[in-house]
């Protein structure tokens, strides 16, 4: 009898593959176990066992597995049953949802290690020059494929190696190695032997001639005590003022002994309170609505106004959660919130609390997945973005989605592309576990499904101590244009409000959703704008550089000093960004310290931490940034908020662009006077009356869900219909028509639904690929799964013809 296991890859494929196992294997290996696998010629991948079974594949005759990798699944049977809904639903390979599931620690691949053959001596006249310096260099050692690039200073590694290899002169070889790297830390004890009074006297007395380690003991006496007898090596340096010689003349002398303990990387070590915060009134009616409603539905939402305190509410239910040994995950849709958010939970939850994110390194993941995984203490609470949604909970029983109107949600690129709020919701139901959705701004979505009683509600109207909400005011850019009050972007009225802000030693939030210093720069002779060469985009003006950026593929050109078309040095640069708007207020206000925000000044890992701590102990007074700085961040001293522009917001060419532009705005407002004193928001527009700027000054979130949903029921869109996007590139663009074209004929024929497109998008080339995209809309689960079943037919054949093999097919589902 044989014996198969269908082992999921870590790599674009449609299906898993089938291996065959001996029968003491078939018996050991159960779903969720890690094998190292062959594929292809000599490949090892590390795969993740789906099932077991004696059926053997018809197509092609299955390998063996290469070696069992785990004394035990690492993969709980719930992953991989929600690994398969994200690959279904969302249309992509399990083998994309399994690489952004697991740490690349726990994905070994085999890497190719050329080697000499020293049974074959040959003629080294006979070598070209690259293969000569290559099998020279493997006298000394071996080499991998980047070795011999870099050696050769050919491209080609394996057309370089091949006559190598066809005279037995060198071998290849598939080695795996371990990425994950434990921290160890080195300790001391003294010698039991030496523990009694009249012995350690005796020591003490035979090391007077050696000062030296007598300090070394003598310190090591004094920094152990009854709880903790074994001391950090590099403390022991410290207050010793000895090295690491001394310590080995003592451990000689066996008069002490030493281990090496592993090290946790991500610990809390300051203090911690207990007692959480006591609710107000309005906080207390809100849990117990909350409460009532949990026993009856899997999913609440808790609407409250900015600064109303929900976060003190998840903190209860948290609190309730672990106390009875539950996980809970607590779901950001930034990593510049978390920061903050980590010490406010490590304050009251100590090292129960950690955060997972992309700005973690690879051995930190792996540590926090090992801690999830085995439910350990220091893993009870995860705060973390939207990957950490594939962490291995053992018994997770709460998701807080907070901030879950966030676009920042939905992953875009590349798959699979997930709306973590929307997944987290499945992942409730198949673990039985509760959500919490929380926003000031609940999208349109999560509204419907509150009219419609499938979740339940509970409202904080007010803000936490009474606080009002902030005073909004709008400034007619317009007519600050034709007064001649405005200077540079920053309208009198703005200016005049900051310097009674600092005056009052308070700060100033100014959003601009707009990164770089120009978007455009432009010849004011011929018109000429510089486009990037790989992308239908002008080029972004960088000043701190002083190039010229595309932000979509990075190619970037020195500023000119004269226009590329006709030379004239008649340049201007046309619209602001971020950069622009830091200097204009560096010259309005020399003196004050000014910070900004945005992707190009949070690259590095504490680049977040450091500018959030800086404005927070008001070293910074004014702070300038892009949607990152409205993202639930708390700052008490912060009384004036501007918005620059808020025109790109609600006149962006999007079906949601009034309901994100009112989020946007509603809460970058909420950063103003969350203290005693009551704020103040100024928001520049040229459109004071646009319903959006209308209800955000009224605080009117009914108004705008009721005009939203009403003329989003009459053009079919959501939350009415499901969206499904797809996007065609190549490089050749009749190629692409060609394809897209075909592509939805087919599709039509046998799906009615509405189909709109194919079309160019408002970007149609993005790094040499030309795209078009058609939108499907789906008005009924029975009908998404029907065109499920005649999307994936469809895909089968556009993929079985030749002339659109170079056509990539992107599938974007709920692409909003």
């Amino acid at each position: 009898m044989y014996f198969f296991v269908d082992v999921f890859l870590p790599l674009p494929l449609p299906k898993p593959y089938t291996y065959q196992v001996n029968e003491e294997d078939y018996k050991l290996l159960f779903p969720g176990f890690r094998v190292a696998i062959p594929f292809g010629r000599s490949k090892i991948y590390t795969g993740i066992i789906s099932r077991k079974h004696k059926v053997s594949p018809q197509t092609y005759k299955p390998k063996f597995i290469d070696s069992i990798l785990d004394d035990k699944p690492c993969i709980y049977p719930f992953q991989i049953e929600f690994w398969n809904w994200i690959s279904e639903y969302y249309q992509c390979s399990i083998g994309s949802v399994i690489k952004a599931s697991l740490p690349a620690t726990l994905l070994l691949e085999s890497e190719t290690k050329v080697i000499k053959n020293n049974n074959i001596s040959i003629d080294k006249n006979s070598l070209s020059d690259e293969e000569y310096l290559v099998y020279e260099a493997l006298e000394n050692t071996s080499l991998n494929i980047k070795d011999v690039i870099k050696i050769s200073g050919k491209k080609n590694a394996i057309k370089l190696l091949q006559p190598l290899i066809k005279k037995d002169a060198v071998l290849v070889k598939q080695n795996i190695e371990e990425r994950y790297k434990p921290k160890f830390q080195k300790v001391f004890s003294l010698n039991k032997n030496f523990n009694k009074p009249t012995i350690l006297k005796k020591t003490l007395e035979s090391l007077k001639k050696s000062p030296k380690q007598l300090k070394f003991i003598l310190s090591l006496i004094a920094l152990s005590d009854q709880k903790n007898k074994w001391i950090n090596a590099k403390k022991i340096y410290e207050k010793s003022c000895t090295s690491a010689s001394i310590s080995r003349s003592l451990l000689k002398k066996k008069l002490i002994i030493e281990k090496e303990i592993k090290l946790d990387r991500v610990k809390y070590d300051g203090i911690t309170h207990p007692a959480l915060q006591k609710l107000s009134d309005h906080q207390n009616k809100a849990y117990f609505s909350l409460n009532k409603e949990l026993k009856e539905k899997n999913i609440v939402l808790l609407q409250g106004v900015t600064s109303s305190g929900k976060t003190a509410i998840y903190m209860k239910f948290i609190k309730n959660i672990i106390d009875k040994g539950g996980q809970v995950l607590f779901l950001l849709p930034e990593i510049s919130i978390t920061s903050q958010m980590i010490v406010r939970f490590q304050s009251y939850f100590g090292n129960q609390v950690q955060a997972y994110h992309s700005k973690n390194n690879l051995n930190e993941r792996t540590e926090i997945w090992q801690n999830v995984y085995s439910s350990s203490d220091n893993a009870k609470v995860i705060i973390g973005a939207r990957s950490s949604l594939f962490l291995p909970f053992k018994q997770l029983d709460l998701i807080i989605v907070d901030e879950e109107h966030e676009i920042s949600y939905k992953q875009f690129d590349p798959a699979p592309r997930y709306h973590a709020r929307d997944a987290s919701i499945y992942l409730s139901k198949i673990i039985n576990a509760k959500v919490i959705l929380g926003s000031a701004t609940p999208s349109l979505e999560t509204i419907y499904n509150v009219n419609k009683k499938k979740y339940g509600v509970g409202y904080l109207n007010e803000r936490f101590g009474g606080i009002k909400l902030p005073e909004i005011k709008t400034i007619d850019l317009a007519d600050a244009h034709r007064k001649k009050k405005i200077k540079g972007d920053l309208s009198i009225h703005l200016i005049d409000s900051i310097s009674k802000t600092l005056e009052s030693d308070k700060q100033v939030i100014l959003f601009q959703n707009r990164r770089g210093f120009a978007p455009i720069l432009e010849c004011l002779t011929c018109g000429h704008m510089p486009q990037c060469v790989q992308c239908d985009v002008t080029l972004t003006y960088h000043k701190n550089t002083e190039k010229l950026q595309c932000h979509y593929c990075g190619y970037n050109i020195p500023i000119p000093v004269m226009c590329h078309s006709c030379n004239s040095t008649n340049i201007i640069t046309k619209g602001s960004g971020t950069q622009q708007i830091e200097k204009q207020l560096n010259d309005l206000f020399p003196n004050i310290p000014i910070a900004r925000m945005d992707w190009d000044t949070t690259r590095g890992k504490n680049d977040f931490d450091r500018i959030i701590n800086s404005f927070s102990s008001q070293k910074i007074k004014i702070l300038v940034g892009t949607q990152m700085i409205v993202k639930g961040l708390d700052f008490k001293n912060v009384q004036l908020v501007g918005v620059i522009n808020a025109d790109h917001l609600i006149n962006f060419p999007d079906f949601r662009s009034h309901e994100r532009s009112f989020q946007m705005l509603t809460q970058v407002a909420g950063r103003s006077g969350r203290s005693n004193q009551r704020g103040l928001v100024l928001i520049q527009t040229y459109q004071p009356n646009h319903p959006v700027i209308i209800n955000v000054i009224q605080n009117n979130i009914n108004s705008l869900i009721d005009l939203e949903l009403n003329d989003r029921r009459l053009n079919s869109f959501p939350p009415f219909v499901r969206l499904v996007r797809i996007t065609f590139k190549n490089r050749n663009i009749e190629n692409l028509n060609i394809a897209s074209d075909w592509f939805t004929n087919v599709l039509s024929q046998s799906f009615k639904g509405k189909i709109l497109g194919p079309v160019f998008p408002p970007i149609s080339r993005i790094r040499n690929y030309y795209h078009k995209q058609i939108l499907i809309k789906l008005d009924s689960r029975a009908s998404r799964l029907h065109f499920k079943l005649i999307l994936n037919k469809t895909k089968k054949s556009f993929e079985s013809i030749a002339s659109f093999k170079s056509v990539r097919l992107v599938v974007d589902v709920d692409p909003y």
